[in-house]
């Protein structure tokens, strides 16, 4: 007890002594606390600014990687295409390699030239192209052949390409670097030697073939930029003293007593390595800058603190805690204490300030009051989301059991040699997988696959009753739909016109451009709509453009108001879907929307 009255007193006469002092040596002092704060916090922001001026330069070094990455990716698929085009060539690559025929193996020598040589005018960079059959047959379109002919065995045979990475081989009399790339070729002709291997697909590449021939990024300030192949050699750097074909070296990471961050990223496609130097001081440009005005603002910040300083001279504590006394009432939560409110007598400032603060005690009780309803409507929505979460997780449970089960009865029928059985569970196997998996967004050619495949399964069914023609502008194909708009129209008019007729039923799938609009016609010869179920679907049609409007639509289901619906909420109520009745009968389903392609999804 002693102790503490002890302490009390001496904090007494601490504060006694104080405010004994001039209000020039008061003001003084809070002046220099003020003042140590600052340089406190101006110290610390510097500190920081640093950190984050040199993890802003270490993440704008890793997008260059980043960039670098998707160049080669990039040409890296351009590559994988031109190679599958020339492996799956059935007419020129595959006769070649395949047949013992002397007269077709003659005249799909006298084609592959021409065709060669037009593939590897599709990239700039491919500098052979070589074709070595398994029967010592071999074709390429300049160097020599042999130099070509050890690396076959280098090529895994279950891959569809290989990076075997910087090689030195010789064209127009010279030693170059360059990439190759290799690739089994196996045969297409039929089911059964679906896995014969006719032979080897080798590429040779220039070393900017996959970094593209103009500077990929503009990389300054001393950085430095190193891609290796798999067995660690260069291939591409804008360093001057490294030599493609060379090892990367520690000593060329750490510099000659020079500091650097070093940066690294994987290449999948060639299994190699991007690797990216820099200086520290790169990392820290700007800080100068940054130190130079923060002294600036301390100095202004300390002219405005002085000034008004000079003026303080009111007396404002007892109002002052009159007020914390109730805020502390406030603090306790009690619900009542938020209708208290206050009076303060004394300066205009101060009952100002009590009348603001009355009126933010109102404020406070009018959103408390909207802050529970709001919270008990947000679970109730919460609640709401859950289920339907759940209705969802539920709907998915059946179509992904019926793919597992159809790709089982896939493995059933190559076990027991039952073609048929095979491609009927493919296309119903492929038809389940696009309908649960994927964007929204597809082009149309992917669009019209599924409905081959699902025209296919039905035409198992019906078998000549069914005849199916599909007329689409080549111009058209590549445009970007919703999915899953065309199945359900093409299985209405199946079931619903096709499937009553006995005759032999046609149906139509045409697509074309009007003017600024996609146009798809599905049409049937079938037994055609009564005129009073006709005029009530295109009035269900109509009026349904309020609904949409306001966000009021049905859910997701297989229709004509789904896909209308659909389409309307894509691109807008001006779009959708008509219906009618050809005059030789049937019935016709006309689509309209808007020419989307691939960049604006």
């Amino acid at each position: 007890m002693t102790i503490k009255r002890l302490c009390k007193n001496k904090g007494d006469s601490g504060m006694s002594f104080l405010k004994k002092l001039p209000i020039i040596f008061q003001l003084s002092f809070l002046a220099s606390i003020i003042v140590f704060l600052m340089i406190v916090i101006i110290v610390s922001n510097y500190f920081r600014a640093s950190e984050v001026i040199k993890r802003d330069n270490e993440n704008y070094f890793k997008e260059i990687i980043s960039q670098l990455n998707q160049t080669i990716s990039s040409n890296s698929d351009v590559i994988k295409r031109i190679i599958e085009k020339i492996s799956y060539n059935e007419q020129v690559v595959q006769t070649y390699l395949n047949t013992m025929d002397p007269v077709e193996k003659y005249a799909a020598y006298k084609q592959l030239k021409s065709y060669i040589t037009d593939m590897a005018g599709m990239k700039d960079g491919i500098l052979d192209i070589a074709l070595l059959g398994n029967d010592g047959i071999n074709f390429n379109i300049q160097g020599d052949i042999d130099q070509l002919s050890p690396m076959v065995q280098d090529i895994p045979g279950k891959r569809l390409y290989y990076y075997l990475g910087l090689k030195s081989l010789i064209y127009k009399y010279k030693s170059i670097n360059v990439i190759v790339v290799g690739a089994p070729i196996y045969s297409i002709s039929n089911f059964e030697n679906i896995e014969k291997k006719l032979g080897t697909l080798v590429m040779v590449l220039d070393t900017k073939a996959l970094v593209g021939f103009k500077n990929p990024v503009n990389i300054s300030n001393g950085s430095m930029v190193y891609m290796s192949d798999r067995q660690g050699r260069i291939f591409y750097s804008n360093d001057d003293t490294a030599q493609l074909g060379d090892v990367l070296q520690s000593d060329r990471l750490t510099g000659h007593n020079a500091q650097f961050i070093i940066q690294k990223a994987s290449i999948p496609d060639l299994d190699g390595e991007i690797l990216m130097k820099m200086p520290n001081k790169v990392l820290l440009q700007g800080l100068d800058k940054i130190r130079s005005q923060q002294f600036s603002l301390m100095g202004i910040a300390l002219l405005l603190l002085v000034i008004p300083f000079l003026f303080v001279i009111n007396n404002i504590l007892q109002p002052l805690k009159k007020l914390m006394r109730l805020m502390n009432e406030i603090k306790l939560g009690q619900k009542d204490h938020l209708k208290k409110r206050i009076e303060i007598d004394g300066y205009a400032e101060m009952i100002i300030m009590s009348s603001r603060f009355n009126q933010m005690m109102e404020k406070i009780e009018d959103l408390t009051v909207l802050l529970l309803e709001s919270e008990r409507m947000l679970y109730e929505s919460e609640l709401v989301k859950k289920q339907a979460e759940l209705a969802y997780l539920q709907s998915q449970i059946n179509p992904h059991f019926l793919y597992n089960t159809l790709e089982s009865i896939k493995g059933i029928a190559v076990e027991e040699e039952s073609k048929r059985i095979f491609d009927l569970a493919k296309a119903l196997g492929i038809f389940f997988r696009f309908s649960i998996k994927g964007p929204d967004i597809v082009p149309l050619a992917q669009e019209l696959t599924i409905v081959q495949n699902y025209v296919y399964i039905q035409k198992i069914r019906f078998g000549e009753r069914l005849e199916v023609e599909y007329d689409f502008n080549v111009e058209v194909l590549n445009l970007m739909i919703p999915k899953m708009i065309l199945q359900p129209i093409v299985e209405n008019a199946i079931f619903h016109g096709i499937e009553p007729n006995i005759d032999k039923s046609h149906l139509l799938l045409k697509g074309y451009l009007s003017e600024q609009e996609l146009c798809i016609v599905v049409k049937d010869n079938g037994v055609g709509i009564e005129t009073d179920h006709l005029k009530s679907i295109e009035d269900t049609l109509c009026n349904r453009t309020e609904d949409i409007g306001h966000g009021r639509t049905a859910p997701k289901s297989i229709g004509l108001i789904n896909v209308n619906d659909r389409i309307r909420l894509t691109y807008g109520n001006e779009y959708g879907i008509s219906i009618s009745t050809p005059s030789g009968g049937g019935t016709q389903v006309l689509f309209k929307m808007p020419i989307r392609r691939e960049q604006h999804v």
